[in-house]
């Protein structure tokens, strides 16, 4: 994963530094181990190097890293755990059969059908309580550490990556091929989108760029 991330830093250096230059110096195992602790269940290696690589963006931009979902630092990631591990806690069952009812797998049965789960762990955030996250907890036919969709407007969620390592590659890969848009908003930050499809919201973009695995 190591040269993936250099392609990365590389790529953000010429098309748009600033993300660069957000992005703060690795976290140490301590912490990643305390995070684990909490959560009950080990971290991915790729998640681990992840956060190893950089703690996320310290928030000086407006730019996210993820097609301008923002890479939460490890401290942020946990508090928005802790946020849904209380809505999980608090929650009746009959509530949460309730509030999950809509939700639905992009793959059937690769992810479970639920509003919240307290194994899916954000690293990824739209500002609007919703996520990128690597699933501990997967369906039957999903994968321990993949990357899905979730959060309070993602109620059909999608395996965006079978780990953090591969969807990092793809990210990387749809970034060196050209398929990005980098536009001036009015307050004179820039933003980072896919070009195609042509959308301002990469979670949006989620289901016709994943919306494929409904046929499988």
């Amino acid at each position: 994963m190591k040269a993936v991330m250099e392609r990365l830093e590389k790529w953000l250096e010429t098309n748009i530094p600033e993300i660069r230059e957000d992005l703060a110096p690795g976290c140490s195992d301590a912490a990643i181990a305390e995070f684990e602790s909490l959560v009950g269940r080990p971290f991915p290696d790729s998640l681990k190097d992840l956060y190893k690589w950089h703690d996320g963006q310290r928030g000086a931009t407006n730019s996210g890293l993820f097609y301008g979902l923002e890479f939460l630092s490890l401290a942020k990631a946990r508090e928005n755990w802790e946020s849904w591990k209380d809505i999980i806690d608090e929650w009746s069952p009959e509530e949460m059969t309730e509030g999950s009812a809509f939700c639905t797998s992009g793959t059937p049965d690769a992810v479970q059908a639920l509003y919240a789960n307290r194994y899916w762990i954000p690293f990824a955030y739209d500002y609007c309580g919703n996520h990128l996250g690597v699933d501990l907890d997967p369906g039957a036919r999903g994968t321990v550490g993949q990357v899905i969709n979730f959060g309070s407007d993602e109620e059909d969620k999608y395996v965006v990556a079978t780990s953090v390592a591969t969807f990092m590659e793809w990210l990387v890969d749809q970034l060196e091929s050209g398929n990005f848009a980098i536009s001036e908003e009015d307050d004179g930050s820039r933003s980072l989108n896919t070009k195609v499809p042509e959308l301002f919201h990469f979670l949006d973009a989620v289901p016709v760029l994943f919306g494929a695995q409904r046929a499988e």
